[in-house]
Formats: structure tokens, C-alpha cells, sequence
């Protein structure tokens, strides 16, 4: 996946957790679901270190938490590479 890819993924992310309305919170968990899936296209736990620099840029490292839902390992190694800098 590619920067540009990773952070429209990111901001899609965070404009559907920011809303208030149940939705757009259950449109949030959904895609973070859909994107934590090795088969789908949109798959971003393929490059974890382009993950957590966009993570970084972003400024929005709770991400990884909810990450942890659907794979924990990742989110074990995305909080390494957060804390490594």
C-alpha cells in the first residue's frame, strides 16, 4: 500500500470515530475490521513501519489499540515501532 493509500485510510478512520453518532462508530469499527483482514485490498498490517509513520504524522497512536481487537500482534509490534523513536 502506498503513503497516500495509508493516510486516506487513516482520515477515514478518524472522521468516522470524531462523529458523534453511533453510525459513524459502528462504520469505524467495521472498516478498521475490514482493514486488519489479510484478504481484503485495503489491507494496512502488511507494512507496519508505514503504519506507524503515518500514525506518527497523524498524531493518533490510539489507533493501535483498537488494532489490538483484531490482531494483536500487530498492535504488540506497531507499539514497538511507536516507542522506538
Amino acid at each position: 500500500m502506498q503513503q497516500y493509500q495509508m493516510k486516506d485510510v487513516v482520515n477515514a478512520l478518524i472522521y468516522n470515530l470524531k462523529e458523534a453518532s453511533e453510525v459513524n462508530h459502528h462504520i469505524f469499527f467495521k472498516y478498521v475490521e475490514q482493514v486488519c483482514t489479510k484478504n481484503n485490498d485495503y489491507y494496512i498490517l502488511g507494512d507496519l513501519q508505514l503504519v506507524a509513520d503515518t500514525l506518527k504524522k497523524h498524531d493518533w497512536k490510539e489507533l493501535v489499540d483498537v488494532i489490538a481487537l483484531f490482531d494483536y500482534k500487530a498492535a504488540l509490534q506497531l507499539d514497538v515501532l511507536l516507542l522506538g523513536d
